[in-house]
Order: C-alpha cells, then structure tokens, then sequence
C-alpha cells in the first residue's frame, strides 16, 4: 500500500472491519484501537454508507471522531455526506444510535483534536489539510 491508500484499498479494508465488527458486537482484531461504525447518506446518490472509524471521548462523554482519511489530500467522502446531512447512524458496541454529526471548529476542534494526537502522526505528515473533527451528538460514551 502506498503512503496513502487508494479509495479501492480504503473500500476492501472497511468492508473487512465492519463485517468483523457485526460479526463481534463491535469487536474487531483491526485496527488496533477502538471504532465505531458510522453511517452517513450520500450527498449525491442519497445512498446510505458506512465507514468505521476511530473515536475519541472527551471529558463530558461526548464521542467524536477524526476526518483524515489516512492524510489524504482531500476530506473524506463521509464527512462530505454528513456535512450535506448531519443525520447519521453510529454502531457502538453491540449497539446502535440515531446521531447528530456537528463539526467543530477553532478552539474547540483543536482542544478535542489534542486528546487524540499530538501532532505528530503519520497521517499529519502526508498532507496540509486540517482534519475537521466531528462531535456525534447522540451517542454516549462507551463503559
């Protein structure tokens, strides 16, 4: 795989995540840290996808997550959707949310984005963008 992964790559390694995700009750062997499952409707097609994705708690039990899309150049395709949409579908666990995706911005994104990098990722090198982090109002922190 390169630096950044092809959309086909991305595609054939989510749809081997979330299978193994419902498969588990939201438990996977991959990535190594804890994900959701994120449901958005497509801006153009109107059609439902989903992506699992990494997230973070902050100290109010808010669960957000991070749209770097592995530092690809541009914004993942969910974030678009749910941008168009902010009604979303988020699996956690072994269970499921009616979710509200607001995106952060200014100091609040950059508070929330420090309590899970700290600027110095891989991801971060790959390109200049900054990754817009989404609050999924909603869904509540896992035990």
């Amino acid at each position: 795989m390169s630096a950044v992964p092809s959309d086909e790559e991305f595609r054939t390694y989510n749809q081997g995540v979330i299978s193994e995700f419902r498969a588990h009750q939201g438990k996977v062997s991959r990535p190594p840290f804890p994900i959701l499952l994120l449901t958005t409707t497509g801006a153009r097609t109107g059609r439902r996808t989903t992506v699992p994705l990494g997230f973070g708690v902050d100290e109010q039990g808010r669960v957000f997550v991070v749209a770097s899309k592995a530092g690809a150049p541009r914004h993942p395709a969910w974030f678009h959707n749910l941008r168009a949409d902010p009604a979303v579908t988020v699996e956690l666990g072994d269970r499921s949310y009616q979710a509200r995706g607001v995106v952060t911005t200014g100091e609040e994104r950059d508070r929330l984005y420090r309590l899970v990098s700290d600027g110095t990722s891989a991801y971060e090198q790959h390109t200049d963008r900054t990754f817009p982090l989404v609050v999924l109002e909603g869904v509540p922190a896992p035990d």
